[in-house]
């Protein structure tokens, strides 16, 4: 029972579904979960991703044709979403799901290889499915109220010579690591509010501007650092600014310490669970980790679930499925994507 003023996090409410209770569920039941998150409307009912009919046969291998002529697609539970050509088990996946909704700051491939019995490569596959999968909410994200801006750096090490003499400012332009980028967040402020990101080459003002214009409402509140490349966001909405080389939080109270939480949480999600990842994935790791910030007062069961929800709903990489032989990045999916 919950006690008054106790922490959500440490009350029985988050934890409404453990491991011990999914490990018990069988291939079947495992099955039916999929098929409730897939079709919720109808009850785990088949439906025709193709032209809607709801009259549908069950075939073996658990498939499903559309019973109109003039369709008769051939599909299963997992046709056209993040799971496509699947050769996991149901069960495994739903356990995947699991681990990764438990985990507060990311989950390692390597750890999840462990953890179903699987190969690294499986894991990773599976790992960036979801993480694009969660991704996809950006599109349409539009903050309201008070939200702060910042960016933060990642990638890109260079490390420090041996002999002092021989060391250089690392602070500098020309002597940093062309693989550095940007992860440009907006964060709204509230226990529930929603966080945006978006991965630049550089902190400026052109990358900042279209991203409060694209997804920060006219009539919010935006908060920033010193940093001239917010100077324009003043042209789109209210502003209040926190000079960090004199004080964290002006005299006023203006401060941006929400969105530096969240700069937190990747700092410690890339030193203490990934250790190392390309820049390449990098949008797609800030994007991940903002998803674990926004969820973080729900349930592990709840969270499960809404989480297989999603990952029916979204359509197929072709990126990750293998459809390009190229080294293509995933910013490359999303413009494909948009064209089609």
């Amino acid at each position: 029972m919950e006690r008054p003023g106790q922490h959500f996090l440490l009350s029985p409410k988050v934890r409404d579904l453990t491991i011990t209770e999914l490990s018990q569920i069988q291939e079947r039941t495992a099955y039916r979960w999929f098929r409730q998150a897939r079709w919720p409307e109808t009850g785990g009912e088949a439906c025709c991703p193709h032209c809607g009919n709801l009259r549908c046969y069950e075939m073996t291998r658990s498939r499903f044709k559309c019973s109109a002529k003039e369709c008769g697609s051939v599909f299963t539970v997992t046709s056209g979403t993040a799971f496509a050509w699947r050769k996991l088990p149901f069960k495994k996946m739903l356990f995947a799901i699991w681990f990764v909704a438990n985990s507060v700051k990311g989950k390692a491939a390597l750890h999840l290889s462990r953890e179903l019995g699987v190969q690294y490569k499986t894991a990773w596959v599976l790992l960036m499915k979801l993480r694009e999968t969660v991704a996809s909410r950006r599109d349409e994200m539009v903050l309201d109220g008070e939200v702060e801006i910042d960016g933060k750096y990642a990638g890109g090490h260079v490390r420090p010579k041996n002999k002092a003499e021989d060391r250089v400012d690392r602070r500098l332009k020309e002597n940093r690591n062309p693989d550095r980028l940007c992860v440009l967040a907006i964060r709204q402020r509230g226990m529930f509010g929603r966080t945006f990101t978006r991965v630049v080459r550089e902190e400026d003002g052109d990358a900042a501007w279209a991203a409060v214009r694209d997804h920060v409402s006219r009539n919010a509140k935006v908060f920033a650092d010193e940093h001239g490349s917010y100077n324009d966001v003043v042209g789109l909405n209210r502003m209040g600014r926190v000079n960090h080389s004199e004080a964290y939080s002006s005299a006023d109270g203006t401060n941006t310490n929400t969105i530096e939480s969240f700069f937190s949480r990747i700092q410690r999600a890339y030193v203490g669970i990934h250790h190392r990842f390309s820049t390449r994935y990098l949008d797609w790791y800030a994007a991940d980790i903002a998803w674990r910030e926004d969820m973080r007062r729900m349930s592990n069961g709840g969270l499960t679930r809404s989480l297989l929800g999603q990952a029916l709903k979204r359509p197929t990489s072709r990126y990750l499925c293998g459809y390009w032989q190229g080294n293509k990045p995933p910013e490359l999916v999303w413009e494909e994507r948009a064209a089609a």
